[in-house]
């Protein structure tokens, strides 16, 4: 209540002290004006006074009754409080500044002499105006201050030597002002009158401010502090969650007007926190039921919330675990450093490999995507955690990969018997060529026989190294290449070869492509075999009109962040199953004159350099390969590549 009643306070003061300064400036201007008026009244009869009395003077002149002027002086001001000390000055040349007569006696003046000089003010007041002296002299007054604070006024009328004086014999000759009558005036009633006056007008505005306020204050009390005092009410129990409160419409006013707004904003906030409420248990409901581990950290490490998936997967109670510190639930405390170092750079860490550890001990290998939380005006608040625990996925997977390491075994056993079979009945056919010659001493057939046996010895060398090479660790030598010079001088040093074959080959290579990081011998090789094979293609291919076409093709992908060498030619081609199972070791479909080794190797040089390897192929409409090579290099070390690559390639 003490808010309502400052308010109501405040706005009555407000009031009050407008009302209190008008009522001050009209009463200060009317009691001025009252002033002003009665002063000028006060000048004017008091001028018209003292000309009276000059004008009574001049009659006692005129009768040579000079004794009889200062008692009509004496007798004009009898019995008055309001006149001062009338004299009579002569301004006669002989008699300048003397007091001819004077409403006091010379005892009552207490004045040794009876004259004025320049300097008194029944002087000054007429030489101090600048048309002294001139064709008009005239009576004037002044306002006088005294010690005692009385104020008087004084009244100066000249005596002129009119034409029945000027031919007198006692004012012949003599100047034209004769002298003056200064009379002074008290203005105390007036001054008292005004004082009256201003206390009169300070209790008036008193009186009006008091009952102003009354006025005010009951009527601000009864049109502001009950609406208001209902509003408080019902603004108190909003904030006490009772969001089902409504104002009654009852006015027509803006205090009614804001009461609806009230009602109209309770009904949204009532509904949007309905749905916010909806939402929250709506998303607990996904949180909670999730299978995937899910907690929440604050900005000191320490758990908040921890899901039942985590119960389940780690064996904990969510009280046992939270206010801890998130680091005792990893296997290696230093993994999940590593985690938050990588949030420096962004808000989100997907699929990050980590172990847990269970309550029970056990280590549960969890692929953990990590979130930054932030408060609405973007400061971290904390971390949010969604762990997924693939320990089964990762048994398994182990398990694949050693049934792929038999099988791959196996598949590789199978086609190294093939072709050492094929060998070997190259081999047994040129002995038996050789055993015939020797016994029929047919010098062809022995030539013909050491032929086949040293070719099944070249291709079983053939078979050997490519097997070494497949089978080792390879450590790049990476280096900033120049991929357009060495596809031309590849081409150049296999131009006359294919033309030998009827193959046309040429080189098609845009200029100003960025260098890559790379090792250019490996990649040599690689582009080296798929050129030859697609020559081989081209000679394989019987009706191919216009001849062989082999084109390779530099260029950058789209993004322009993976540089491509593309091998095209319009050979044989391939169907669905050659194409699916051409990168696979020892197929080949070269019959008898390949390892089925080249474009599984091939393939391998490529995936060391964290690249790709396509193909796009069509029986009869010649195959496209397309070596795809990160222009800044491999991501990561794969000097330890395990030599296996998958017929999905």
């Amino acid at each position: 209540m003490k808010a309502r009643l400052s308010l109501v306070w405040k706005l009555s003061a407000v009031v009050a002290a407008i009302l209190a300064v008008a009522i001050i400036f009209f009463g200060w201007g009317a009691n001025r004006v009252a002033e002003h008026y009665s002063l000028e009244s006060s000048r004017e009869f008091l001028k018209f006074n003292s000309e009276s009395i000059v004008a009574g003077i001049g009659q006692q002149m005129m009768s040579r009754n000079n004794e009889g002027i200062e008692d009509l002086i004496v007798e004009m001001s009898r019995g008055s409080e309001v006149y001062g000390d009338i004299r009579l000055v002569s301004h006669r040349p002989d008699h300048y500044g003397e007091i001819v007569a004077s409403r006091f006696s010379r005892e009552d003046r207490g004045r040794e002499v009876d004259r004025l000089e320049l300097e008194d003010g029944a002087c000054s007041i007429c030489h101090e105006l600048s048309d002294f002296g001139g064709e008009k002299l005239k009576t004037v007054d002044r306002v006088i201050e005294r010690a005692d604070g009385d104020r008087l006024l004084s009244v100066t009328a000249p005596i002129l030597n009119g034409p029945g004086c000027g031919t007198a014999d006692c004012h012949l000759g003599d100047p034209r002002l004769l002298g003056f009558v200064n009379a002074n005036y008290s203005l105390g009633r007036m001054d008292a009158m005004a004082s009256e006056r201003r206390t009169r007008i300070i209790l008036m505005v008193v009186a009006t401010l008091l009952a102003g306020i009354v006025a005010l204050w009951s009527m601000f009390a009864l049109l502001l502090e009950r609406p208001i005092g209902r509003l408080v009410a019902g603004t108190k129990q909003i904030a006490a969650n009772k969001l089902d409160f409504r104002f009654e419409h009852k006015r027509s006013d803006e205090i009614g007007v804001l009461e609806e707004s009230f009602n109209a904003m309770t009904a949204t906030i009532q509904a949007g926190r309905q749905e916010l409420t909806s939402a929250r248990d709506y998303l607990q409901g996904i949180v909670e039921n999730s299978a995937d581990i899910i907690i929440t950290v604050d900005t000191q490490g320490l758990i908040e919330t921890f899901n039942r998936g985590a119960e389940e997967a780690l064996g904990y109670r969510r009280e046992e675990v939270i206010g801890r510190r998130i680091e005792t639930l990893f296997a290696d405390p230093r993994e999940r450093d590593v985690a938050i170092a990588r949030l420096e750079d962004t808000d989100n860490v997907k699929n990050y490999e980590t172990r847990f550890l269970a309550k029970d001990g056990q280590i549960r290998n969890v692929l953990l995507t990590l979130s930054r939380l932030r408060d609405p005006d973007g400061n971290a608040c904390g971390t949010f955690g969604i762990s997924k625990d693939v320990t089964a996925e990762k048994r398994l997977q182990r398990e694949l990969v050693q049934a792929q390491k038999f099988a791959a075994i196996g598949q590789a056993m199978t086609g190294i018997q093939h072709a050492i079979k094929n060998m070997l009945g190259a081999l047994t056919g040129g002995a038996y060529l050789v055993r015939v010659g020797v016994a029929k001493d047919n010098r062809d057939r022995i030539e013909e026989g050491r032929a086949m046996v040293e070719d099944g010895i070249d291709r079983i060398g053939a078979l050997s190294r490519s097997m070494l090479n497949y089978a080792k660790q390879w450590k790049l030598e990476l280096q900033t290449a120049d991929l357009n010079e060495m596809v031309e001088k590849l081409c150049d040093a296999n131009r006359q070869a294919a033309a030998e074959q009827g193959v046309d080959l040429r080189c098609e290579l845009p200029q100003r492509l960025p260098h890559v990081a790379c090792d250019p011998n490996l990649i040599y090789m690689a582009t080296t075999d798929l050129l030859l094979n697609a020559v081989d293609a081209c000679t394989s291919k019987d009706d191919i009109h216009g001849g062989g076409k082999v084109v390779l093709t530099n260029s950058l992908a789209e993004g322009g962040d993976c540089f491509v060498i593309e091998v095209r030619d319009n050979g044989c081609g391939m169907n669905e199953e050659v194409r699916r199972n051409i990168f696979v070791p020892f197929f080949s479909t070269k019959k008898t004159l390949g390892t089925g080794l080249g474009l599984a190797l091939t393939a391998r040089i490529v995936s060391v350099h964290d690249g790709e390897l396509t193909v796009e192929s069509e029986p009869d409409q010649g195959a496209v390969f397309r070596i795809h090579l990160p222009i800044h290099g491999p991501k990561d070390d794969r000097e330890a590549f395990d030599g296996q690559t998958s017929s999905d390639h």
